[in-house]
């Protein structure tokens, strides 16, 4: 396993770097998408364009051998539930830009996270998130929904708000489990393994729907850029934090997305944001604030309690 010691400030630091790379996705999809190829076909060669580079280097040392090895069973049921959230998740986001949302929004809306996270820490774990911390996540939510409220409108169809729910549902099931698993598997055999899971599945799911896998040459320097800037270094950045912060914490890192989408939008695809997307960044930037303040805060009283507890 990995034994250097991480500070949380340098974990908080790399989870933001996944943010910005991550912010490119929804651009670099909407140009993939303009091309004609089905989103299911994009997700599989971006599964698969990564899991080519990391699952020979995840085998390729005796460590990483022995890691694989000493996961427990129960441990390997979670890493499948991890596999199929991450190929569900790529794809309804893919769906709902094809269903005509415009990156900006996709990107904002996903934001809805935080929720999703909290709720379903408490039913699978009984995880209570403190009030004070729930605070900072209420008022992150108010810039949101202001941001949202102002772009549903754009979106192609109704029915695709209904496919960014189900993805924000299966990006935070993502988000727990991988967490979970991230705590026993060391980060380059999870990421190389669950790419390869994911695609197989993105895979099947293509040839169940009749798509076709032909990659038209003007998607090919997307695709690239998704597969290989986005998803090898946004998300193994973004997995390797979460060994060390908390899901939540991840989630609020994220609202900075839309504000990185929106530049790329801007530039790429000409998508412009409206005024008062500034009013729903400052509730969200105050949000985070206050969320931080608080977790520092109840990490602190944890650890006066633990010190204060007499010893066995």
């Amino acid at each position: 396993m990995e034994t250097k010691t991480v500070t949380t400030k340098q974990a908080l630091m790399v989870a933001m770097l996944s943010v910005v790379i991550n912010s490119f996705i929804s651009t670099f999809l909407s140009l993939i998408l303009k091309t004609g190829m089905d989103s299911s076909v994009v997700t599989f060669y971006r599964f698969m364009i990564v899991s080519a580079v990391m699952l020979p280097w995840g085998f390729s040392t005796k460590h990483y051998r022995e890691n694989v090895k000493s996961i427990p069973s129960r441990m390997w049921k979670l890493f499948a539930v991890y596999c199929v959230t991450k190929s569900l998740g790529f794809i309804l986001w893919a769906e709902g830009l094809k269903l005509g949302a415009p990156a900006f929004t996709m990107t904002t809306l996903s934001n809805m996270q935080p929720i999703f996270i909290v709720v379903l820490l408490y039913i699978i774990y009984r995880e209570k998130t403190p009030l004070r911390s729930l605070a900072g996540i209420g008022v992150c939510l108010v810039g949101v929904t202001i941001i949202g409220a102002e772009n549903v409108s754009a979106l192609g169809s109704p029915i695709a708000l209904l496919v960014i729910i189900t993805c924000v549902c299966c990006n935070a099931l993502n988000n727990i489990f991988g967490r979970a698993v991230r705590q026993k598997m060391d980060l380059i055999p999870m990421m190389g393994m669950s790419y390869f899971g994911a695609g197989i599945i993105s895979g099947l799911y293509a040839l169940s729907q009749g798509a076709d896998f032909s990659i038209p040459k003007a998607a090919v320097p997307a695709l690239l850029g998704v597969s290989l800037i986005c998803t090898m270094m946004g998300h193994s950045l973004n997995m390797w934090s979460l060994k060390y912060i908390k899901s939540v914490t991840m989630s609020l890192l994220a609202l900075a997305g839309p504000f990185c989408t929106a530049v790329s939008a801007y530039f790429m695809l000409g998508e412009k944001p409206a005024p008062i997307v500034f009013l729903g960044a400052a509730f969200m930037v105050v949000g985070l604030v206050i969320y931080q303040k608080a977790e520092a805060k109840n990490a602190a009283e944890k650890a006066e309690k633990e010190a204060a507890a007499p010893t066995k």
